[in-house]
């Protein structure tokens, strides 16, 4: 996964609004500057036009004045010359290009409409500095300087792996943690994999935790540049909820010249609980998922937007996949199959994994029990299915622990003393 690198910050209604300063919110804002050099992120500014501040000694240029407040940083003024005018996608592409980073390593602070576009046509991740007011609704929408550091600290650089990986020939699945509320051996994942299924379940956790979470890892890991839409897997039932998580899967996608498609995979006969029928010994397979999904030919741009005239799917796109724990992976194999019936690319992401619990793999070609991935499907009896060993495709056993304390300190973090 890329490290962030950089951190470029707009300079109107971010670090002020011109004419009066709110010197409470100027002070906090230069903190998280001065943090984030601490932390090793280079903070970079970015400009039209050359501000100038009001000093006891006068009036002196903004690039002097930030030097002499926090140390010499990067700046860039589109009318010296230095980067192309915003909202242009060469405004930060000649910010990258000067600094050595590449996209994903990199987000960008504004707030205004230009500041949107600029970092959507650049590729870089929109955080949306609204401690001096909202300009546009885009992005993850942050009330102070202290909510953007202890985002950085603890979602951008607290994690760097992934906990579970399965890449095989049209098979690529991912997770992000272990899941388990019981084991002994793992009782750091207890308070974080209670707070998932919380959230997941009941809309109680934290809910803001868990989606800024996972868009960051698709991000940063480089997934983003891989696919062309991402979607929910559904509920159990035709009636369920959208996934806690799809406003935060949605302001992704649109940051980045993505969709996010709420309907793609419609949920039209209630499907077994796979937990509740293993509880009264009951075996559920794929079959089960199979039986109870089909595809949506005219999928919702985005959770508020239209249906697409056309489909959107087939060769040369991808999907990602985004379900909250991962057992069995019934869920991601089902996906799978549709899709691929289609001709389209599938990457599947959980939230979490099942300990000691193999990912049951369809044998041979997924799509061959789809006749059509846009009507009902009845399975031809028990599918077969090849176990995929759970031990060997844990990528990264530290993973309980790094997730642990980046959930316990996204909960009570503080500005370091």
């Amino acid at each position: 996964m890329a490290q962030l690198k950089g951190v470029i910050f707009s300079l109107r209604d971010v670090l002020a609004r011109p004419g009066a300063i709110d010197r409470a919110l100027f002070d906090e804002t230069l903190h998280l500057i001065r943090f984030l050099i601490a932390r090793g992120v280079t903070p970079v500014f970015a400009s039209n036009h050359d501000w100038t501040v009001n000093t006891s000694d006068g009036v002196v240029g903004f690039r002097e004045w930030i030097e002499a407040t926090v140390g010499k940083v990067p700046y860039f003024v589109a009318e010296r010359g230095e980067m192309d005018w915003k909202p242009r996608a060469g405004a930060v592409g000649r910010i990258l290009k000067a600094q050595g980073w590449s996209p994903r390593e990199v987000l960008y602070v504004g707030n205004s409409d230009d500041d949107m576009r600029t970092a959507r046509n650049g590729g870089v991740l929109f955080l949306n500095a609204l401690w001096h007011g909202e300009a546009n609704p885009y992005g993850f929408q942050f009330q102070s300087p202290r909510d953007i550091a202890r985002y950085i600290d603890c979602i951008c650089l607290g994690l760097d792996k992934w906990f579970w990986t399965v890449e095989r020939p049209g098979l690529r699945a991912y997770s992000m943690g272990p899941f388990t509320t019981l084991s002994p051996a793992l009782a750091q994942a207890h308070a974080y994999s209670a707070d998932a299924r919380a959230a997941s379940k009941l809309g109680i956790g934290d809910v803001s935790f868990w989606g800024r979470l996972l868009a960051a890892r698709v991000y940063f890991s480089g997934l983003v540049d891989e696919i062309s839409y991402i979607t929910s897997y559904p509920g159990h039932a035709p009636d369920s909820k959208d996934p806690v998580v799809a406003d935060a899967l949605s302001i992704l996608a649109e940051s980045l010249h993505k969709k996010y498609l709420p309907d793609l995979i419609i949920r039209h006969s209630k499907a077994s609980k796979s937990q509740t029928a293993r509880i009264a010994g009951a075996a559920v397979g794929v079959e089960n998922q199979l039986s109870t999904i089909l595809l949506n030919r005219r999928p919702r741009k985005g959770l508020n937007g239209q249906p697409y005239v056309n489909n959107p799917l087939g060769r040369g796109k991808t999907v990602l996949v985004v379900d909250d724990i991962c057992t069995q992976g019934n869920s991601f194999e089902a996906a799978r199959a549709f899709l691929q019936k289609t001709g389209t690319g599938v990457i599947c992401l959980s939230w979490l994994k099942t300990i000691n619990t193999d990912y049951r793999m369809i044998q041979g070609d997924a799509q061959r029990f789809i006749a059509d991935a846009y009507a009902p499907v009845t399975p031809p009896g028990v599918v077969p299915v090849t176990a995929l060993s759970y031990g060997m495709n844990v990528t990264n056993p530290g993973s309980a622990s790094d997730l642990a304390q980046v959930h316990a300190r996204y909960a009570g973090w503080s500005w370091p003393a």
